[in-house]
């Protein structure tokens, strides 16, 4: 295979056209199964296919697939996967990774890399590039030890799932190397996109390594957390403000996200763009992992544990949904499964709703942890303003007592 450039599509088929699940006619026993989980660049491809072939997933959404670095082996893991699996393929080319003295051996390149859809049945891929390039990679990636060409843009499938509607399924992978106000732009490029296609394909999963970690020990990291909202967000995590300011705000409430725009600073420099208002709004996503709770990575003892990935379903009835490589040893991301049905346009009223009220929750917990610490910290206030008195009076006892003798 010849080498493909950043922006492209890589293509594989090896499934059995004499199997059922290839054909036009053929049925699906169960709920459809999908799956989201970044790979870490298949440095531990063989657990990675194990994991996967247990799954026997019908969709799975494969984030820094490597293909040809000199890190991963040399390997092209897209076609790997694909042939072991029996699937068809497809990769978005985020990246070609420039070969450099300047990269540890961990991070040697050579190849290129990029976001991965995978199915068993026919697909139609297209290329979704975002518009919000928070890190300029051509110019900086040297200063991070990764030299590289290209940028961030997420991969966009319509599935033809047999017997029964088509899915618009997409596999993102947003800027590490950025803060909230950065990413937030890479996840209004997905909404607007998934709002242009929900007439006409309302079934849609949305699938990505989202990167929502810019909080906790990383909010204290500018390599990670830069920006402006590193410190405004204080008392909540990168995935809650994403569900209170941008993930909560629907048609309904109007064309213009006021509540993200409420949250900018008063500089005119650092608002959002009106633009950007306007496409922050959800069409009808919704993830059924616990915002706060289902922790996909974690790292630094704990200190850099986030919602970094996420799953979200538009017009579809989770029947279940779990997590596996809970220990890490495959991947640094925990891999989430779900089970998904076909369902009426009423379940988005429902999904409205549980998000809407998961804000509200989130709103109080964080008015909570935020009372909590002034308290907190009132009470540390009041102890060293007594302890410098009661020493004032100590200090005063012994200079009466030293004056009278």
């Amino acid at each position: 295979m010849d080498t493909a450039l950043p922006g492209q599509l890589v293509a594989y088929d090896f499934r059995d056209r004499d199997a059922p699940a290839a054909g036009p006619g053929a049925e699906i026993p169960r709920p459809l199964r999908a799956v989201q989980w970044n790979i870490e660049r298949g440095y531990q491809l063989d657990a990675v296919l194990a994991v996967l072939e247990e799954l026997d997933a019908d969709i799975l959404c494969l984030q820094e697939i490597d293909i040809g670095n000199e890190r991963s082996g040399g390997l092209d893991h897209a076609r790997i996967i694909a042939e072991r699996l029996r699937l068809n393929c497809g990769v978005a080319i985020e990246f070609q990774e420039l070969r450099s003295p300047c990269r540890s051996a961990q991070q040697q390149g050579g190849g290129v890399h990029g976001n991965a859809i995978l199915s068993k049945f026919d697909m139609a891929l297209r290329v979704v590039d975002h518009a919000h390039q928070p890190y300029d990679w051509p110019r900086d990636g040297a200063l991070l030890g990764e030299p590289r060409l290209g940028r961030r843009c997420a991969l966009a499938a319509e599935v033809a799932v047999p017997k029964r509607p088509p899915v618009l399924v997409y596999s993102a992978h947003l800027e590490c190397f950025a803060g909230i106000a950065g990413r937030v732009g890479q996840l209004c490029d997905l909404l607007q996109d998934s709002s242009a296609h929900a007439r006409a394909l309302p079934h849609q999963l949305v699938f990505g390594d989202m990167n929502t970690f810019a909080h906790s020990l990383a909010r204290l990291l500018p390599r990670y957390a830069c920006g402006w909202y590193r410190f405004r967000t204080l008392g909540m995590s990168e995935p809650e403000w994403w569900v209170q300011n941008v993930l909560s705000w629907y048609a309904q409430d109007g064309a213009v996200n006021r509540r993200l725009a409420a949250e900018a600073p008063a500089d005119p420099a650092q608002r959002f763009p009106h633009a950007l208002l306007c496409a922050a709004v959800n069409p009808g996503w919704w993830d059924p992992f616990d915002t706060v709770r289902d922790i996909t990575i974690s790292s630094h003892a704990g200190w850099m544990a986030a919602k970094a990935d996420w799953a979200f379903v538009r017009q579809f009835r989770v029947v279940r949904h779990w997590m596996v490589n809970r220990d890490f040893a495959a991947s640094d991301h925990r891999c989430l499964v779900l089970e998904v049905e076909h369902a009426h346009p009423d379940v988005l009223g429902d999904h409205m709703r549980l998000t809407r009220r998961a804000a509200r929750d989130l709103e109080r917990r964080r008015r909570s942890r935020l009372w909590a610490w002034c308290s907190l910290a009132a009470a540390a206030a009041l102890s060293w303003a007594a302890l410098r008195i009661a020493r004032a009076s100590m200090a005063s006892r012994i200079l009466g007592a030293a004056g009278g003798s």
